[in-house]
């Protein structure tokens, strides 16, 4: 995970303002590797190549390192090349050196250490080998499980080393790719990421790192314990296989690993056991104890100063894939899906499940009263009335792990672990997104997480007993996934503006009189933007008193051009790298995590190529009913990065701006000044609407 460190700090390091203050602990590190990038060429190529061995490459993260390494290629802070070289040279020297491992020791490779503790893996290994020939060698490399055992196996059968270079080298350059462009394309939207905000960038990066460790961690846990667990039970089983009684006797060759259900079925038991026994005792922290934990207000607080305007978008538009008509439409596939294979009991338990969830979700809030007022830092920043569980993430977690627990019925043991990796980093991603909104608690998450991990267990033990030929996982997962993309986008092409207003962050208004802000007041605003709690940006030279409307109008009069209000979907217009200023929308730049209510732009008279921008900001004071704004005044030129996109680079203005700006403002019938000063510092004037 070294290499997915670095990126996040490189990446944050270009675009985070506050270094002397967050990163002096990680800055040795960084710079170290920024001064020597032939180490991290040397970690790239070992972890490629542990991939590649016997039996190793189960426990190496490959994807999430190789993967991090394109990020560092994509933000600019490693040479293509190199890293490519390095990766794609890992893994054929790493499947070489497996296949001579086979060639030297032969069929007694089995019986060696390690291969001797994975005796299934080595045998599907051999059965994959046998059904796909030659071309096992280039599947394999992309089969969880398998792969790390393929290369040897078919040099212990036989064969020929020319066929064998022909291949690995082949489809390690192919693997390599694989892995390394997606990494360049992630880099690319992080670093565009920071160009637009430095909070955004810290949001991404903090959602990326948890779902990667995530998905490896349940990966490696779902694959791996299996030989572990079958041992336990065949010690239970033997040991109630040697008493007189008969129960007991029934009870040891029910759980033997010689039945092929008893493994999934005691896991789902044990499952059910566990979030059982932690849900009771979550219930009792907080009924008889605090209605909020000291947890829930520290977590909440963390993530409250992450909060900005366009990753609310983005976590905004997560929480709605959990919303009642896009959860429902994933859960009616997969009861659709059982009923069309005529799994009728199955189908009609899957309902029963999801009906509970609601159920539960509601009967639950009934007992846990969650609405105590919030106090102390989160006053006015979390917006939360702890509804425990919390629907969304029972729902999600409920009807993913339906699917997950169908799907992976058909499948082997790896199959299983990808499935259930995949589902849970979408689980993840949903209670991170309402987390981050303030929607709901972390023991809300959790509590709907134990009680949806319940309910699939059931659901699992139920599903034993089902013809697994007949479930088609690979469709019903694909079913699934356009049901979820399609329905996920109707619901928020409708309805996330809406949502936006709802999880607005509440600003703690302060009211004051005309006469009060005339006399000095106005001087205790922000003087300058900022944007991620570093050091000051631009200078707010002036404030606006009264509505926008009035001062919109006023500035088109003036030449200026309204832009609409930033939206995602603006960021593919600086994927043109021949993009103009004329049709590039100026950077959502953030005055303490908040968009701009008002973004306007003029061609710069004197110096073609570059524009002037007004940003103005809400502030929370309100003078006599009235809002006040902050005005930002800049100057953008187009800027190509990579060869790759073009976004707008902020300038500081010249004073000369600020001052044309005061004399169209001062001239204009309908606007007054009510104040002016002469601290560059500090506001410079105060504009309202007036006669």
């Amino acid at each position: 995970m070294g290499i997915l460190f670095t990126v996040c700090t490189a990446i944050v390091r270009q675009n985070w303002t506050e270094t002397d203050q967050h990163m002096e602990y990680i800055q040795p590190y960084l710079d170290y590797f920024s001064a020597n990038p032939e180490w991290a060429i040397v970690v790239i190529f070992l972890i490629a190549l542990g991939e590649a061995l016997l039996i190793i490459g189960l426990f190496v993260p490959s994807t999430a390192v190789l993967v991090g390494a394109g990020m560092l290629v994509g933000s600019g802070h490693l040479p293509f090349w190199p890293v490519i070289i390095a990766t794609c040279l890992g893994a054929i020297i790493g499947d070489q050196l497996s296949y001579w491992a086979g060639r030297l020791f032969g069929t007694r490779l089995k019986t060696m250490w390690p291969l001797n503790r994975y005796p299934g893996l080595v045998q599907r290994g051999e059965d994959f080998v046998r059904l796909h020939g030659g071309k096992s060698i280039a599947v394999g490399r992309f089969v969880p499980g398998v792969k790390a055992v393929v290369p040897g196996i078919v040099g212990m059968l036989g064969m020929s080393q020319p066929f064998f270079i022909f291949v690995n080298v082949t489809s390690g350059i192919f693997w390599g790719a694989a892995h390394v462009f997606p990494g360049i394309l992630i880099g690319q939207g992080l670093a565009l990421a920071g160009d637009l905000s430095g909070r955004l960038l810290i949001v991404l990066l903090v959602l990326l790192a948890i779902l990667a460790v995530a998905g490896w961690v349940i990966r490696l846990l779902a694959a791996s314990f299996r030989p572990y667990f079958d041992r336990v039970l065949k010690w239970i089983s033997l040991w109630a296989l040697a008493r007189r009684s008969r129960p007991i006797q029934r009870f040891g060759r029910a759980i033997s690993p010689e039945n092929a259900r008893s493994t999934a079925i005691v896991v789902f038991v044990l499952l059910a056991f566990i979030c059982v026994f932690a849900l009771v005792d979550l219930l009792f922290g907080l009924v008889v104890g605090q209605a909020v934990s000291n947890l829930d207000l520290s977590v909440a607080t963390l993530v409250a100063e992450w909060r900005n305007a366009p990753a609310d978008e983005l976590m905004v538009g997560l929480s709605m894939l959990a919303d009642r008509p896009v959860i429902w439409s994933v859960g009616a596939v997969l009861v659709v899906w059982l009923f069309f294979w005529r799994l009728w009991r199955a189908g009609l338990i899957a309902l029963a499940l999801i009906l509970s969830g609601e159920l539960l979700s509601a009967g639950l809030g009934l007992i846990v009263d969650r609405s105590a007022p919030v106090t102390g830092p989160l006053a006015g920043i979390v917006m939360t009335d702890g509804t425990f569980p919390s629907g969304h993430a029972l729902m999600a977690a409920l009807v993913f792990g339906l699917i997950a627990v169908l799907a992976s019925h058909a499948m082997g043991s790896w199959s299983k672990a990808v499935v259930a990796a995949t589902c849970s980093i979408m689980v993840i991603a949903i209670c991170f997104s309402r987390i981050y909104l303030g929607a709901d608690w972390l023991s809300d998450i959790l509590g709907g997480l134990l009680v949806a991990l319940v309910l699939a267990a059931l659901f699992g033990m139920v599903i034993e007993a089902l013809p697994a030929r007949r479930i088609q996982p690979l469709w019903l997962m694909g079913v699934a996934a356009l049901v979820l993309v399609l329905s996920g986008a109707f619901h928020i092409s409708k309805n996330q503006d809406a949502q936006l207003a709802a999880f607005e962050r509440p600003v703690q208004l302060q009211q004051v009189t005309v006469a009060e802000w005339t006399r000095g007041k106005w001087l205790d605003l922000a003087g300058r933007r900022i944007d991620l709690a570093g050091p000051a940006e631009e200078v707010f030279a002036a404030q606006w008193l009264g509505e926008l409307t009035v001062l919109e109008r006023t500035l088109l009069g003036q030449g200026w051009k309204v832009w609409p209000k930033w939206k995602w979907r603006d960021a593919i217009s600086y994927l043109d790298v021949n993009a103009t200023l004329k049709t590039l929308p100026p950077r959502p730049l953030l005055h303490q995590g908040l968009k701009a209510k008002l973004t306007l732009t003029r061609d710069n008279p004197t110096q073609p190529g570059r524009r002037d921008v007004v940003r103005v900001y809400r502030s929370n004071f309100v003078v006599d009913g009235s809002p006040v704004y902050l005005m930002s005044f800049s100057s953008e030129i187009a800027r190509t990065r990579l060869s790759l996109y073009a976004v707008p680079l902020t300038l500081r203005a010249g004073r000369e701006l600020v001052e044309i700006f005061d004399q169209q403002l001062s001239t204009t019938a309908g606007v007054k000044v009510m104040a002016r000063g002469n601290d560059p510092d500090k506001p410079l004037f105060v504009f309202g609407a007036g006669k």
